[in-house]
């Protein structure tokens, strides 16, 4: 026999870092599969912070004067100075306006009147949960990165690894062995949805290793001055004064983008150093034909035109940084764009699924089953729709915070997993949960908000999720269940 590098290691070590090594890829997959599903709702994070909230005041634009007298509501209610002023303008997509300073956030009525305190905290949830999963945001962002970046590998090697894969784009074996048919399903949505898979892919790299790269070159290149750094991607900040001054003139300034940009539409205002003599007016709008998040032009307190940022119009760098956002998420062409990436982005939940599960049927079919692997992966797949599901119920009916509720569960379904005892009824267990865990939702939220939540702010999304309830519903009545390991029943742990 052939000497080698490596001296003898005994045969449990070596069965222990392979155990090691499948938990590494469960959890690299988990992660993978919790942002594609986060990432597909975060799609429609609008349509679910409207929906939460399905009473509040909606209009087309604000009243002449409003946005003056909401700067003065707005400062009489905060609880002390402020740095900043936020406010979202009405638009198309979410017909209404906020506004917020400090930790505090109100809506605000056509009037420039203060309506009622901000409140869609799971909507935030799930904003945070794909952003940082959950962890402190620079750790976080970092993860998620990563995994990112991952993806992008997998998605490259994978289509390098099958030349015949666009040969073969629309054959699927249904009739198949359960490993050809998750094969077929895998490669096929892999190759129809590379160019978009890659694109999510990408961008979500960016967000989490650029932010690293960013704060790690603002603290050695500029001597931690990171408004320096970002000033040429997002504007210098202005210049401090903090003598007392006039309020701003906010109307003034709004309505001076018809001038500057006629076919702009505006989203979003801030004011920088508020009530001082060093104030800056930032007005933000989506300008037709460009994929940039928002142009930006900036305002004295008077209401003086100063200059433009350049989103749509300046260097390349600037412009790809703009871009970013909208390409993530799917925020630069209406509803169609949205459903689109929807649709796209559900596809890359199966992709990632089915990845797994055709590696464990492939272990079984070699005669070396990981039934506990199997169970963590049903639990994984079909427990965090569960987990969501049960966080928004908590949420809406008692004011549970989302965070603890969802993490919790996810945990137990996990440790609960490896006992189940036989894959396709744990399966169809949990989706039979997650149908009735969406149908409590829908309930509850028709007993808080009453005619409202029947109301055309509320009733699409409502719809919607009664539409995957059902759907889950159905699914457990078919032989064939989409995201199981093996169709073949698995034995329990120890057999």
């Amino acid at each position: 026999m052939a000497a080698t590098l490596w001296p003898k290691v005994p045969p449990n070590f070596v069965r222990t870092v392979l155990s090691g090594h499948s938990a590494l890829g469960l959890v690299v997959g988990g992660l993978a599969y919790l942002l594609s599903l986060t990432g597909v709702l975060a799609v429609f994070m609008t349509d679910f912070e409207r929906w939460e909230q399905p009473n509040v005041p909606e209009f087309a634009a604000m009243a002449p004067g409003a946005l003056d007298r909401l700067y003065g509501e707005v400062m009489a209610a905060a609880d002390g100075p402020a740095d900043r002023l936020f406010i979202t303008l009405p638009t198309a997509e979410a017909p209404r306006s906020a506004v917020y300073v400090g930790e505090q956030a109100w809506f605000a009525t056509a009037e420039g009147a203060l309506w009622g305190e901000v409140s869609h905290e799971w909507t935030h949830f799930l904003e945070h949960l794909h952003y940082y999963l959950s962890l402190p945001h620079t750790f976080g962002i970092a993860v998620v990165g990563l995994v990112g970046a991952a993806m992008v590998g997998l998605i490259l090697s994978g289509l390098a690894a099958h030349p015949r894969i666009f040969r073969d784009a629309f054959a699927l074996r249904w009739t198949s062995s359960p490993r050809l048919s998750q094969a077929d399903l895998h490669n096929r949505l892999s190759v129809w949805g590379a160019p978009f898979h890659l694109v999510i892919s990408l961008t979500g790299a960016y967000f989490g290793l650029a932010g690293v790269l960013l704060f790690l070159a603002g603290a050695t290149v500029y001597g931690g001055d990171r408004d320096r750094l970002l000033a040429p991607l997002f504007g210098a900040a202005p210049a401090a004064d903090a003598a007392a001054a006039p309020p701003p003139r906010l109307d003034a300034a709004v309505a001076q983008i018809a001038a500057l940009a006629p076919a702009a539409e505006p989203s979003y205002l801030s004011v920088e150093a508020p009530g001082t003599r060093g104030q800056v007016i930032d007005v933000s709008a989506t300008v037709p034909g460009q994929l940039v998040y928002a142009e930006t032009w900036r305002f004295d307190g008077a209401g003086r035109f100063q200059s433009k940022l350049g989103a749509t119009d300046g260097g390349l760098g600037q412009q790809t940084a703009w871009a970013m956002y909208p390409l993530h998420f799917g925020s630069f062409g209406g509803l169609p764009i949205r459903l689109a990436y929807g649709a796209l982005g559900l596809a890359l939940c199966v992709v990632v699924a089915s990845g797994v599960n055709i590696w464990l049927v492939r272990r079984r079919a070699q005669g070396r089953p990981a039934p506990k692997a199997e169970r963590l992966w049903i639990a994984t797949v079909w427990g965090s729709g569960l987990a969501l599901a049960v966080a928004a119920v908590g949420m809406l009916a008692w004011e549970i915070p989302a965070e603890p509720v969802f993490w919790g569960l996810a945990a137990l379904l996990l440790i609960a997993a490896p006992f189940a005892p036989e894959t396709r009824s744990f399966s169809r267990l949990l989706r039979l949960a997650t149908a009735a865990a969406i149908l409590l939702v829908l309930a509850v939220h028709a007993a808080r908000f009453g005619a409202d939540a029947l109301g055309p702010t509320a009733l699409p999304v409502s719809l919607s999720l009664l539409a995957i309830a059902l759907a889950l519903g159905a699914s457990t009545l078919i032989g064939r269940a989409g995201a199981e390991p093996a169709l073949q029943p698995a034995p329990a742990p120890g057999e």
